[in-house]
């Protein structure tokens, strides 16, 4: 009883307190799936214990929960084991005479589902949970035999039995807390204490013991007594014991977290005012209105980039695969693919097949129209002949307009393998405006009809835009001119070749194409093409992973002026940087009542970090970038839109900082508890990841509070 209060006391505790520390950019650090294994000692109450002999023992449980917000669903799967030997080997010891036991472990499986509530403390995570569901529990049997050593030969009399005799399934319920710590975004440790029982004593139990005559008279049954009564032949008598398993789990555990909880939010139009300082900026992010402290995530535009590209719209071309080979058209039998994302309503596809030339540049064209996604290749093709050759086709949706990437296939009666794989594209940077990209593939071949030669290596690779215009290329290693493969054995051929297109091409294709294997008018000419749909960003990609949030910040007035703010609190960076660098995107404000602030009377009020009261990881040695555009001789050298920290050796960790902002304030001389200004302040946060402060993520943020 003493445990469950504690536990009871400990829940509401945590409850009261989330109340009042959980804040919005908190709930932004939450998964919408946890997987949790969890295991360690499972303490039977006095009331399991006293009728079964349980005793402390181990549990193991696995469980999952899905979260909507800070309220889940989420199911458990678990076991406990009560060991019995050291509560029936008291119950011996109060015997007059030797018993020799026989015991087991109550053994008990459970599953079930309940609700799941967590809230956060920075990095510390609580979560209290419930559950109801079913438990096996298995038979138990436990004996204890009187063994005479005395006697002519050993004799071992059972004089004790208890026992069940199936296993039995019984309703339980479960309440508890977990308290984890995250090390990562995906992986955290936590602590774990439950409550387990059934919801009734329905396991029945037999408690047999014998019942033996103090023939000696000296008040106490012992050894004498049981063998000159022949205690062999002395029947059991049996009590019924009603059992209800009850436990207390309590131990260590380590949780899986994927899936993320977003929210989006509309950032409040500026509130019209007079500002010769004043700068308005379209700014990315997510705005969060906050009580002057807290915690936040900030807004990283690489992340958001992906995950709006992920979730684009596609078609995807299934069959026929890329660089078939037909001998007719029946062979293909169907066109097919597929619509991934979001679901097109009466969605109109029109099929397009080229028969292509050497140089890409379309011969013959096939049209057909379909609501489905598939359509047989007689259709198309109708009672049309088709020639030897290759062919390219695609699928474009109308009412949507997007398109398929570009498959090709070939029609041709020689016996031919040949085949790109293992194509990769990287973008090796800008030359000027343009794009260079590196693309490397394999050329697999064999066939029968002869080898793949190329009488003018120079033409024997092409490379192509998504208009099919001819590109500019340049092999190289490794191997900076086209070889001829044999094929009377299967050969590969690796290749890559750099080509630099300007900003207008979005797709880059290649093929190759070798020479006529047969002499006669029957054409049979090898050639395989692939295709880029998409070209990589120009761009490092560690800023997808890179995560940036302001944590324990304070926003207080800085003095009694009313015009300068103080933004306290430490940045953490989810890896190694060598320095950071703030500057103020935007900022508005209105006041109530309107006249109590007569606006920006000085570059100090125009949203300027000031110094020299701001730091940087507790560093006054920051880099500025002075107002000076204004030519105003009242410019002040220490006020700056821009400011930046670097660092010879790697920052981990929390780093502190404290920026010292200046806003436009109240009336000079007026109490500013007499006007109330609400303030937006949208601030860019450029974080440099390697030693030479060369690259660098960009992060941003909107804050909205008061001067009260």
């Amino acid at each position: 009883m003493k445990k469950l209060s504690i536990l009871i006391l400990f829940v509401f505790t945590t409850i009261g307190y989330s109340q009042k520390k959980i804040t919005e950019p908190d709930q932004k650090k939450m998964s919408l799936v946890e997987v949790m294994v969890a295991a360690g000692i499972s303490s039977a109450t006095s009331t399991f214990s006293n009728n079964s002999y349980a005793n402390d023992g181990s549990f193991f449980e696995l469980s999952s929960t899905y979260y909507f917000s800070k309220i889940g669903i989420g199911v458990s799967l678990g076991s406990f084991s009560n060991p019995t030997e050291g509560n029936l080997l008291d119950f011996a010891n109060e015997a007059s005479y030797p018993i020799e036991l026989n015991s087991e472990k109550w053994k008990t499986s459970y599953y079930g589902i309940g609700p799941s509530y967590r809230t956060n403390f920075g990095d510390m995570e609580a979560t209290i949970f419930g559950r109801a569901g079913i438990m096996s529990v298995k038979p138990i049997s436990l004996g204890g035999n009187f063994v005479s050593e005395n006697a002519d030969a050993p004799t071992s009399i059972p004089v004790y039995n208890f026992s069940t005799n199936k296993t039995s399934n019984v309703g339980f319920y479960n309440a508890g807390i977990r308290l984890g710590y995250k090390l990562n975004p995906r992986f955290g440790l936590y602590i774990t204490a439950n409550y387990l029982s059934a919801f009734s004593d329905a396991i029945m139990a037999q408690d047999g013991r014998k019942q033996f005559t103090d023939i000696n008279k000296d008040g106490v049954i012992d050894e004498t007594d049981i063998v000159r009564q022949n205690g062999e032949q002395i029947a059991f008598q049996y009590t019924d014991k009603n059992i209800q398993p009850q436990v207390f789990n309590y131990g260590f555990g380590l949780s899986y977290n994927f899936g993320k909880k977003t929210t989006t939010s509309k950032e409040q139009p500026s509130k019209g005012h007079t500002n010769p300082y004043f700068r308005e900026n379209s700014l990315e992010g997510n705005m969060v209105s906050i009580q002057n402290s807290g915690s936040v995530n900030f807004t990283n535009p690489a992340k958001e980039k992906v995950t709006k590209k992920n979730k684009q719209q596609k078609i995807i071309s299934i069959l026929p695969k890329n660089n078939s080979v037909f001998k007719n058209a029946d062979e293909i039998k169907n066109f097919t693919w597929q619509v991934v994302g979001a679901k097109i309503p009466n969605p109109q596809f029109i099929l397009e097949v080229t028969k292509i030339g050497s140089n890409q540049q379309p011969q013959r064209t096939f049209i057909e129209k379909t609501t489905s996604t598939s359509l047989v290749a007689t259709r198309i093709f109708k009672e049309n002949k088709l020639s030897d050759g290759q062919y390219r086709w695609k699928v474009t949706e109308t009412t949507s307009g997007n398109s398929s990437d570009i498959m090709f296939f070939t029609f041709s009666n020689c016996e031919i393998d040949f085949a790109i794989s293992n194509e990769e594209i990287e973008c090796l940077g800008y030359e000027g405006e343009n794009r260079k990209f590196k693309i490397c593939f394999d050329s697999t071949y064999s066939s029968t009809s002869g080898d793949l030669t190329f009488g003018n290596p120079g033409s024997g690779l092409s490379v192509f835009d998504q208009s099919y215009a001819a590109l500019t290329y340049t092999l190289v290693s490794p191997n900076p001119t086209l070889l001829t493969q044999i094929g009377a054995s299967t050969s590969t051929v690796s290749y890559c070749f750099e080509v630099t297109v300007s900003a207008s091409v979005t797709a880059i294709g290649f093929g190759l194409q070798g020479d006529d294997l047969d002499p006669s008018p029957v054409l049979c000419q090898p050639g395989v093409s692939a295709n880029f749909d998409e070209l990589p960003e120009c761009i490092c990609d560690d800023c997808e992973e890179m995560e940036l949030s302001f944590d324990d910040f304070n926003i207080s007035l800085n003095g009694a002026s009313g015009n300068q703010f103080n933004f306290d609190g430490d940045i953490n960076v989810n890896m190694p940087i060598y320095g950071i660098e703030f500057q103020i995107q935007s900022y508005s404000y209105t006041a109530n009542p309107s006249p109590c602030s007569e606006g920006v009377s000085s570059v100090e009020e125009s949203g300027m970090f000031l110094m020299p009261g701001t730091t940087i990881n507790g560093s006054t040695s920051l880099q500025l970038v002075n107002e000076s555009a204004s030519g105003s001789p009242s410019s002040n050298d220490n006020a700056t839109k821009n400011i930046k920290y670097t660092s010879n050796s790697a920052l981990t960790g929390a780093i502190p900082v404290n920026l010292t902002i200046g806003l436009p304030g109240p009336i000079s001389g007026l109490d500013p508890s007499c006007c109330e200004i609400e303030y937006t302040v949208c601030i860019k946060v450029k974080v440099f990841y390697e030693e030479s402060n060369c690259k660098s993520c960009v992060f941003t943020h909107c804050f909205t509070f008061n001067n009260q």
